[in-house]
């Protein structure tokens, strides 16, 4: 299975000939994309801009995009940076090589595609798309089920393990004190940065351990589906915090790390998972952070009941049940098997 990845780099060490050459290369494709169609351009990224911007926004500015079959990616065998990327320009012989510094290795083997030049804060920057090859895990010993909600932002829990963990508390923290900073400012101009980068820090921590996690275990991930839940009006300050969670971003990261390491991703439907009990399949009463069900005298964390619930609706699946080895139990679409969902209470780790 062929999977695509997208390698951050940063322009660095540039000569003052190459910085000059490159900034007149971006800016002309600004000037060319609102509405000066005279200016000096490289041809491809002329027939680039012409592909892929259509509707421009005054005021924004819009990266070059490198063509495949032009952009090329060597070694760096000094300390001047990792990696020489030559970049299509009008100027210059009709290249410049930029040094590149990344954050992770670019391997022989990976094939560079199309890749997005783009210049934020003064500074030059590369996202290097690259194709990797990846082995697809055939057999599975079970499903990690994930919920994700307000009072706990992500909740996993393992399937036939029972093993549950709490994750995200420090994003609710950092919201709800930008929050209070950009109320506290006329403006609140420059918070929204600072808050984004802090998040999404925090959520590639959470979908890094989650997908190292599974792919030691050998675990099919199943996420619950939210996109009916969002549209729902909860109250303007329910509204707030559920919009404001990126779970979008989550699933995004998740889905692709798990590609990344030939790990299974799905999306379950999230009906009913935070009222049904996860040991009979009942629907029950849930009250803030506590679930109850009357007929078989269940008691968990609401929270860990629907995450249980989402993993067994997965294994419920007829695509997902001839994936799982014999030795894990199985559900029956629509139920849950008491053998997959019953046991002690789990405990349940915060991060």
């Amino acid at each position: 299975m062929k999977v695509r990845k997208t390698v951050q780099g940063g322009v660095v060490n540039l000569t003052k000939v190459k910085r000059d050459v490159l900034a007149e290369e971006y800016e002309n494709l600004q000037k060319y994309l609102h509405e000066n169609k005279d200016v000096e351009l490289y041809s491809a990224n002329k027939q680039q801009a012409k592909r892929y911007y259509d509707k421009i926004r005054d005021g924004k500015e819009y990266p070059i995009s490198i063509r495949k079959d032009l952009i090329d990616v060597q070694e760096c065998k000094s300390d001047v940076c990792d990696y020489f990327v030559k970049v299509p320009v009008a100027g210059r012989y009709g290249v410049v090589k930029i040094p590149v510094n990344t954050h992770v290795e670019i391997r022989e083997d990976w094939e560079v595609c199309e890749s997005k030049l783009f210049r934020k804060d003064g500074s030059f920057y590369i996202n290097i798309t690259v194709e990797i090859e990846v082995e697809e895990v055939e057999r599975y010993e079970g499903v990690l089920g994930i919920d994700l909600g307000l009072r706990n932002p992500v909740v996993s829990v393992a399937l036939p393990s029972h093993r549950s963990e709490i994750r995200g508390q420090k994003i609710k923290q950092v919201q709800s004190r930008y929050f209070y900073l950009r109320r506290q400012t006329e403006t609140g101009k420059g918070w929204h940065r600072r808050e984004h980068n802090k998040v999404r820090d925090q959520l590639h921590k959470i979908t890094t351990e989650l997908a190292e996690f599974v792919e030691e275990n050998r675990l099919i991930v199943a996420v619950g589906d939210l996109s009916g839940i969002q549209k729902q009006d909860r109250g303007k300050t329910m509204n707030r915090k559920l919009h404001r969670f990126p779970h979008y971003s989550f699933r995004q990261m998740l889905e692709y790390k798990c590609k990344e390491r030939g790990i299974k991703y799905i999306d379950v439907d999230e009906a009913y998972t935070s009222q049904r009990c996860s040991r009979c399949g009942e629907l029950g009463d849930r009250n803030g952070g506590e679930y109850k069900c009357e007929k078989c005298g269940f008691e968990i964390d609401s929270d860990v009941n629907g995450a249980r619930n989402i993993a067994g609706r997965a294994l419920g699946k007829s695509e997902i049940r001839p994936l799982v080895n014999a030795g894990a139990p199985v559900a029956v679409p629509g139920t849950l098997s008491v053998d997959a969902t019953s046991g002690a209470p789990m405990g349940a780790a915060s991060c």
